[in-house]
């Protein structure tokens, strides 16, 4: 019996660590719009609800894909990782939407039947979406002339008072 035990525990951690948590941010650009529609989601598993255990990695030079002990599954860190991702694309971001949900019972993804220990092992996941769009330059202005930089060491004369 204990045997059974220790060996359903393993079988229990072995799924959990394999389906540990994921971050993925996804694009795919919209052509007739010349835009670019961005998903990033991360989720990951809690121990009695509030205790993280394992989630993806959110963490911009991320050397794993998921990490344990530490909530990455915030609204916080996916919009900042969308964000560094818009900024660096040189895009505004619009149409901005978000979704947390939470699963209490211990529901393993794509099984899709949940074992009814509520609490014990719960899951969360946080995805964003949005769209981003090229900035366009400024507008010049033909009203104001252009003006050449002004060469300071050129102009300014220097004399010793004494």
């Amino acid at each position: 019996m204990r045997i059974t035990s220790i060996a359903t525990a393993c079988i229990l951690a072995g799924v959990a660590f394999c389906h540990a948590g994921c971050f993925r941010l996804q694009r795919a650009k919209i052509r007739s719009t010349d835009q670019e529609h961005v998903l990033v989601t991360n989720y990951g598993w809690y121990l009695f609800h509030f205790i993280p255990v394992a989630c993806g990695n959110a963490s911009f030079n991320a050397w794993t894909p998921w990490v344990a002990f530490r909530n990455d599954v915030t609204l916080d860190k996916i919009q900042s990782r969308f964000m560094n991702y818009a900024n660096g694309e040189e895009c505004d971001v619009t149409d901005l939407s978000y979704t947390v949900s939470d699963s209490v019972m211990l529901n393993i993804p794509g099984v899709g039947l949940p074992l009814p220990i509520p609490y014990l092992l719960t899951y969360r996941e946080v995805q964003l979406s949005g769209v981003l769009s090229k900035r366009k330059a400024p507008p010049r202005d033909e009203s104001i002339p252009n003006i050449a930089p002004i060469d300071l060491e050129a102009t300014v004369e220097t004399e010793d008072v004494q």
